[in-house]
């Protein structure tokens, strides 16, 4: 944890940022989630961006950030069983057993990119594991000093107890939630411990070596601030993400390529990695949605500064500007040039005739693969949705960036990148809706009545948002600007 005594805090506050009781306040939302760390990481790999051997590297890094905080988590839960706080442990618990669940998407994501791109791709007979990280050698350490805690506590201390409360209680009892909890994530531990070992890479480097643990440590490490928030845990589920959104453009770039080149067996393999990248992304947005309470975020919220409300440059130009645009071009320009009559001819000619011959397959799996991944963009945006409307509500609650309102500014950007020409182009022509939202639904009209209890919660939380914070609505808008070219396969 970190201390205003530290080195590192002590040389922020000499350089002039502002601090809280808690610590630091971010100045930038790079500076929040440490992107100079993970860029450095991603530099010091060694290995070809956009390729297998990127992608294992980007898997086992977004992993080692899971690893660190579930060490983390694991040093509370131990820490409250000491002194007998079985609500705030089932908390940690559960907290955990989301970090387990983005792990099982990671180990998943990991043996399906071996799948996509052949078991024979890497050039050498090496192979890595996730034991062989210092972040798996910490979780292990911290789990083994959890139970042997928990072992006194609960089955010596109180073994009738324990036994009575397994045997008749549910996840409404405390108690039940931590141990329900501890045995999942031994579960879950098992299966992407199996899925992240033996992976074969092309280069002959220790798995610290490859991931630079060290850097991650770091990376990890410099989220901490004074008092025991889940600030860390807000970041971590924020750095998952660059490291894989970062390795998911450099795979779209490739397919944009081959698209251009009429490579489409390669397009095809790229959109597909990119596509398996995102599903722990979104997976992370969940893991948040399910466990930040409002009150958890209002906890840290001043100290995230201007970084709450905004997005990276991987993320807000790089993946849904820059790449997104030249995918859907590119898309529709190779669909123009095969030379049907309209572009609803050509598509539906291309899943009409799909199992034809081999080059009728391939062009029906480019057109597959885009439309998953867009599938998976919007889910995101789906899953980002809860951040807005659990902490900060409606009625006008400014972001920290001064967005006037939260939630309806990230419906709008959800609905204007669904009217990016090319893409809405394609979809009416293979007859495929953009829209996520059936406003006229029973089930619809019922969630969004100005009456309904969604609605009501949604007043709730800006209510308190504001009264909390109400500097923040003084603030005007300072838009996501950036100064880096546009990315241009």
């Amino acid at each position: 944890m970190a201390s205003l005594d530290d080195p590192v805090t002590a040389e922020m506050c000499a350089a002039g940022r502002k601090t809280t009781e808690l610590g630091p306040v971010a100045e930038t939302y790079d500076q929040l989630h440490r992107i100079d760390l993970l860029g450095e990481a991603r530099a010091a790999r060694g290995v070809p961006e956009g390729t297998y051997d990127s992608t294992v590297c980007a898997v086992l890094q977004a992993s080692e950030v899971c690893l660190l905080n579930l060490a983390r988590l694991a040093g509370r839960t131990q820490q409250c069983l000491l002194t007998g706080g079985i609500p705030a442990a089932s908390r940690y618990v559960q907290w955990a057993v989301g970090f387990h669940r983005l792990l099982r998407r990671l180990g998943t994501v990991m043996c399906d990119v071996r799948s996509v791109f052949g078991t024979g791709v890497a050039t050498g007979p090496a192979v890595v594991s996730i034991s062989g990280s210092a972040g798996y050698a910490a979780y292990v350490e911290s789990l083994r000093g959890l139970e042997d805690v928990a072992k006194g506590a609960l089955l010596a201390g109180a073994p009738e107890l324990t036994r009575t409360t397994i045997a008749t209680k549910s996840i409404d009892d405390p108690l039940y939630r931590l141990l329900h909890g501890i045995r999942t994530g031994c579960h879950d531990a098992t299966k992407w411990e199996s899925d992240l070992t033996g992976v074969p890479v092309g280069v002959s480097r220790n798995t610290d070596e490859l991931i630079s643990a060290e850097t991650l440590a770091r990376a990890v490490a410099a989220t901490e601030l004074n008092a025991t928030t889940l600030h860390g845990e807000f970041v971590a589920l924020h750095q998952v993400p660059e490291i894989l959104c970062a390795e998911a453009n450099d795979h779209l770039e490739v397919a944009i390529r081959a698209i251009r080149g009429r490579a489409l067996s390669r397009a095809a393999q790229h959109l597909t990695a990119c596509r398996e990248l995102l599903d722990p992304v979104i997976e992370a947005q969940r893991v948040m949605a399910e466990h930040l309470a409002t009150g958890e975020y209002h906890g840290f919220r001043t100290n995230l500064g201007p970084a709450s409300g905004t997005h990276s440059l991987s993320i807000k130009q790089h993946m849904f500007r820059d790449l997104f645009k030249h995918l859907w071009n590119d898309l529709e320009a190779w669909l123009h040039s095969l030379g049907g009559p309209s572009l609803d001819e050509t598509l539906r000619d291309i899943d009409a005739r799909r199992h034809d011959d081999p080059e009728a397959w391939l062009r029906h799996t480019v057109v597959d693969q885009a439309f998953k991944l867009h599938s998976a963009h919007q889910q995101w945006r789906h899953e980002h949705l809860h951040m807005p409307r659990n902490c900060l509500g409606s009625g006008g609650t400014k972001s920290m960036i001064g967005i006037p309102d939260g939630p309806q500014a990230v419906y709008k950007m959800r609905d204007a990148a669904n009217a990016q020409q090319a893409l809405a182009t394609i979809h009416r022509a293979r007859r495929t809706p953009l829209t996520n939202a059936v406003p006229d639904s029973p089930l619809a009209k019922l969630i969004t009545d100005p009456s309904s209890l969604d609605s009501e919660l949604m007043r709730v939380v800006g209510e308190a948002t504001r009264e909390y914070f109400p500097q923040v609505q003084e603030r005007s808008y300072q838009p996501f600007r950036s100064g880096a070219a546009e990315r241009n396969p």
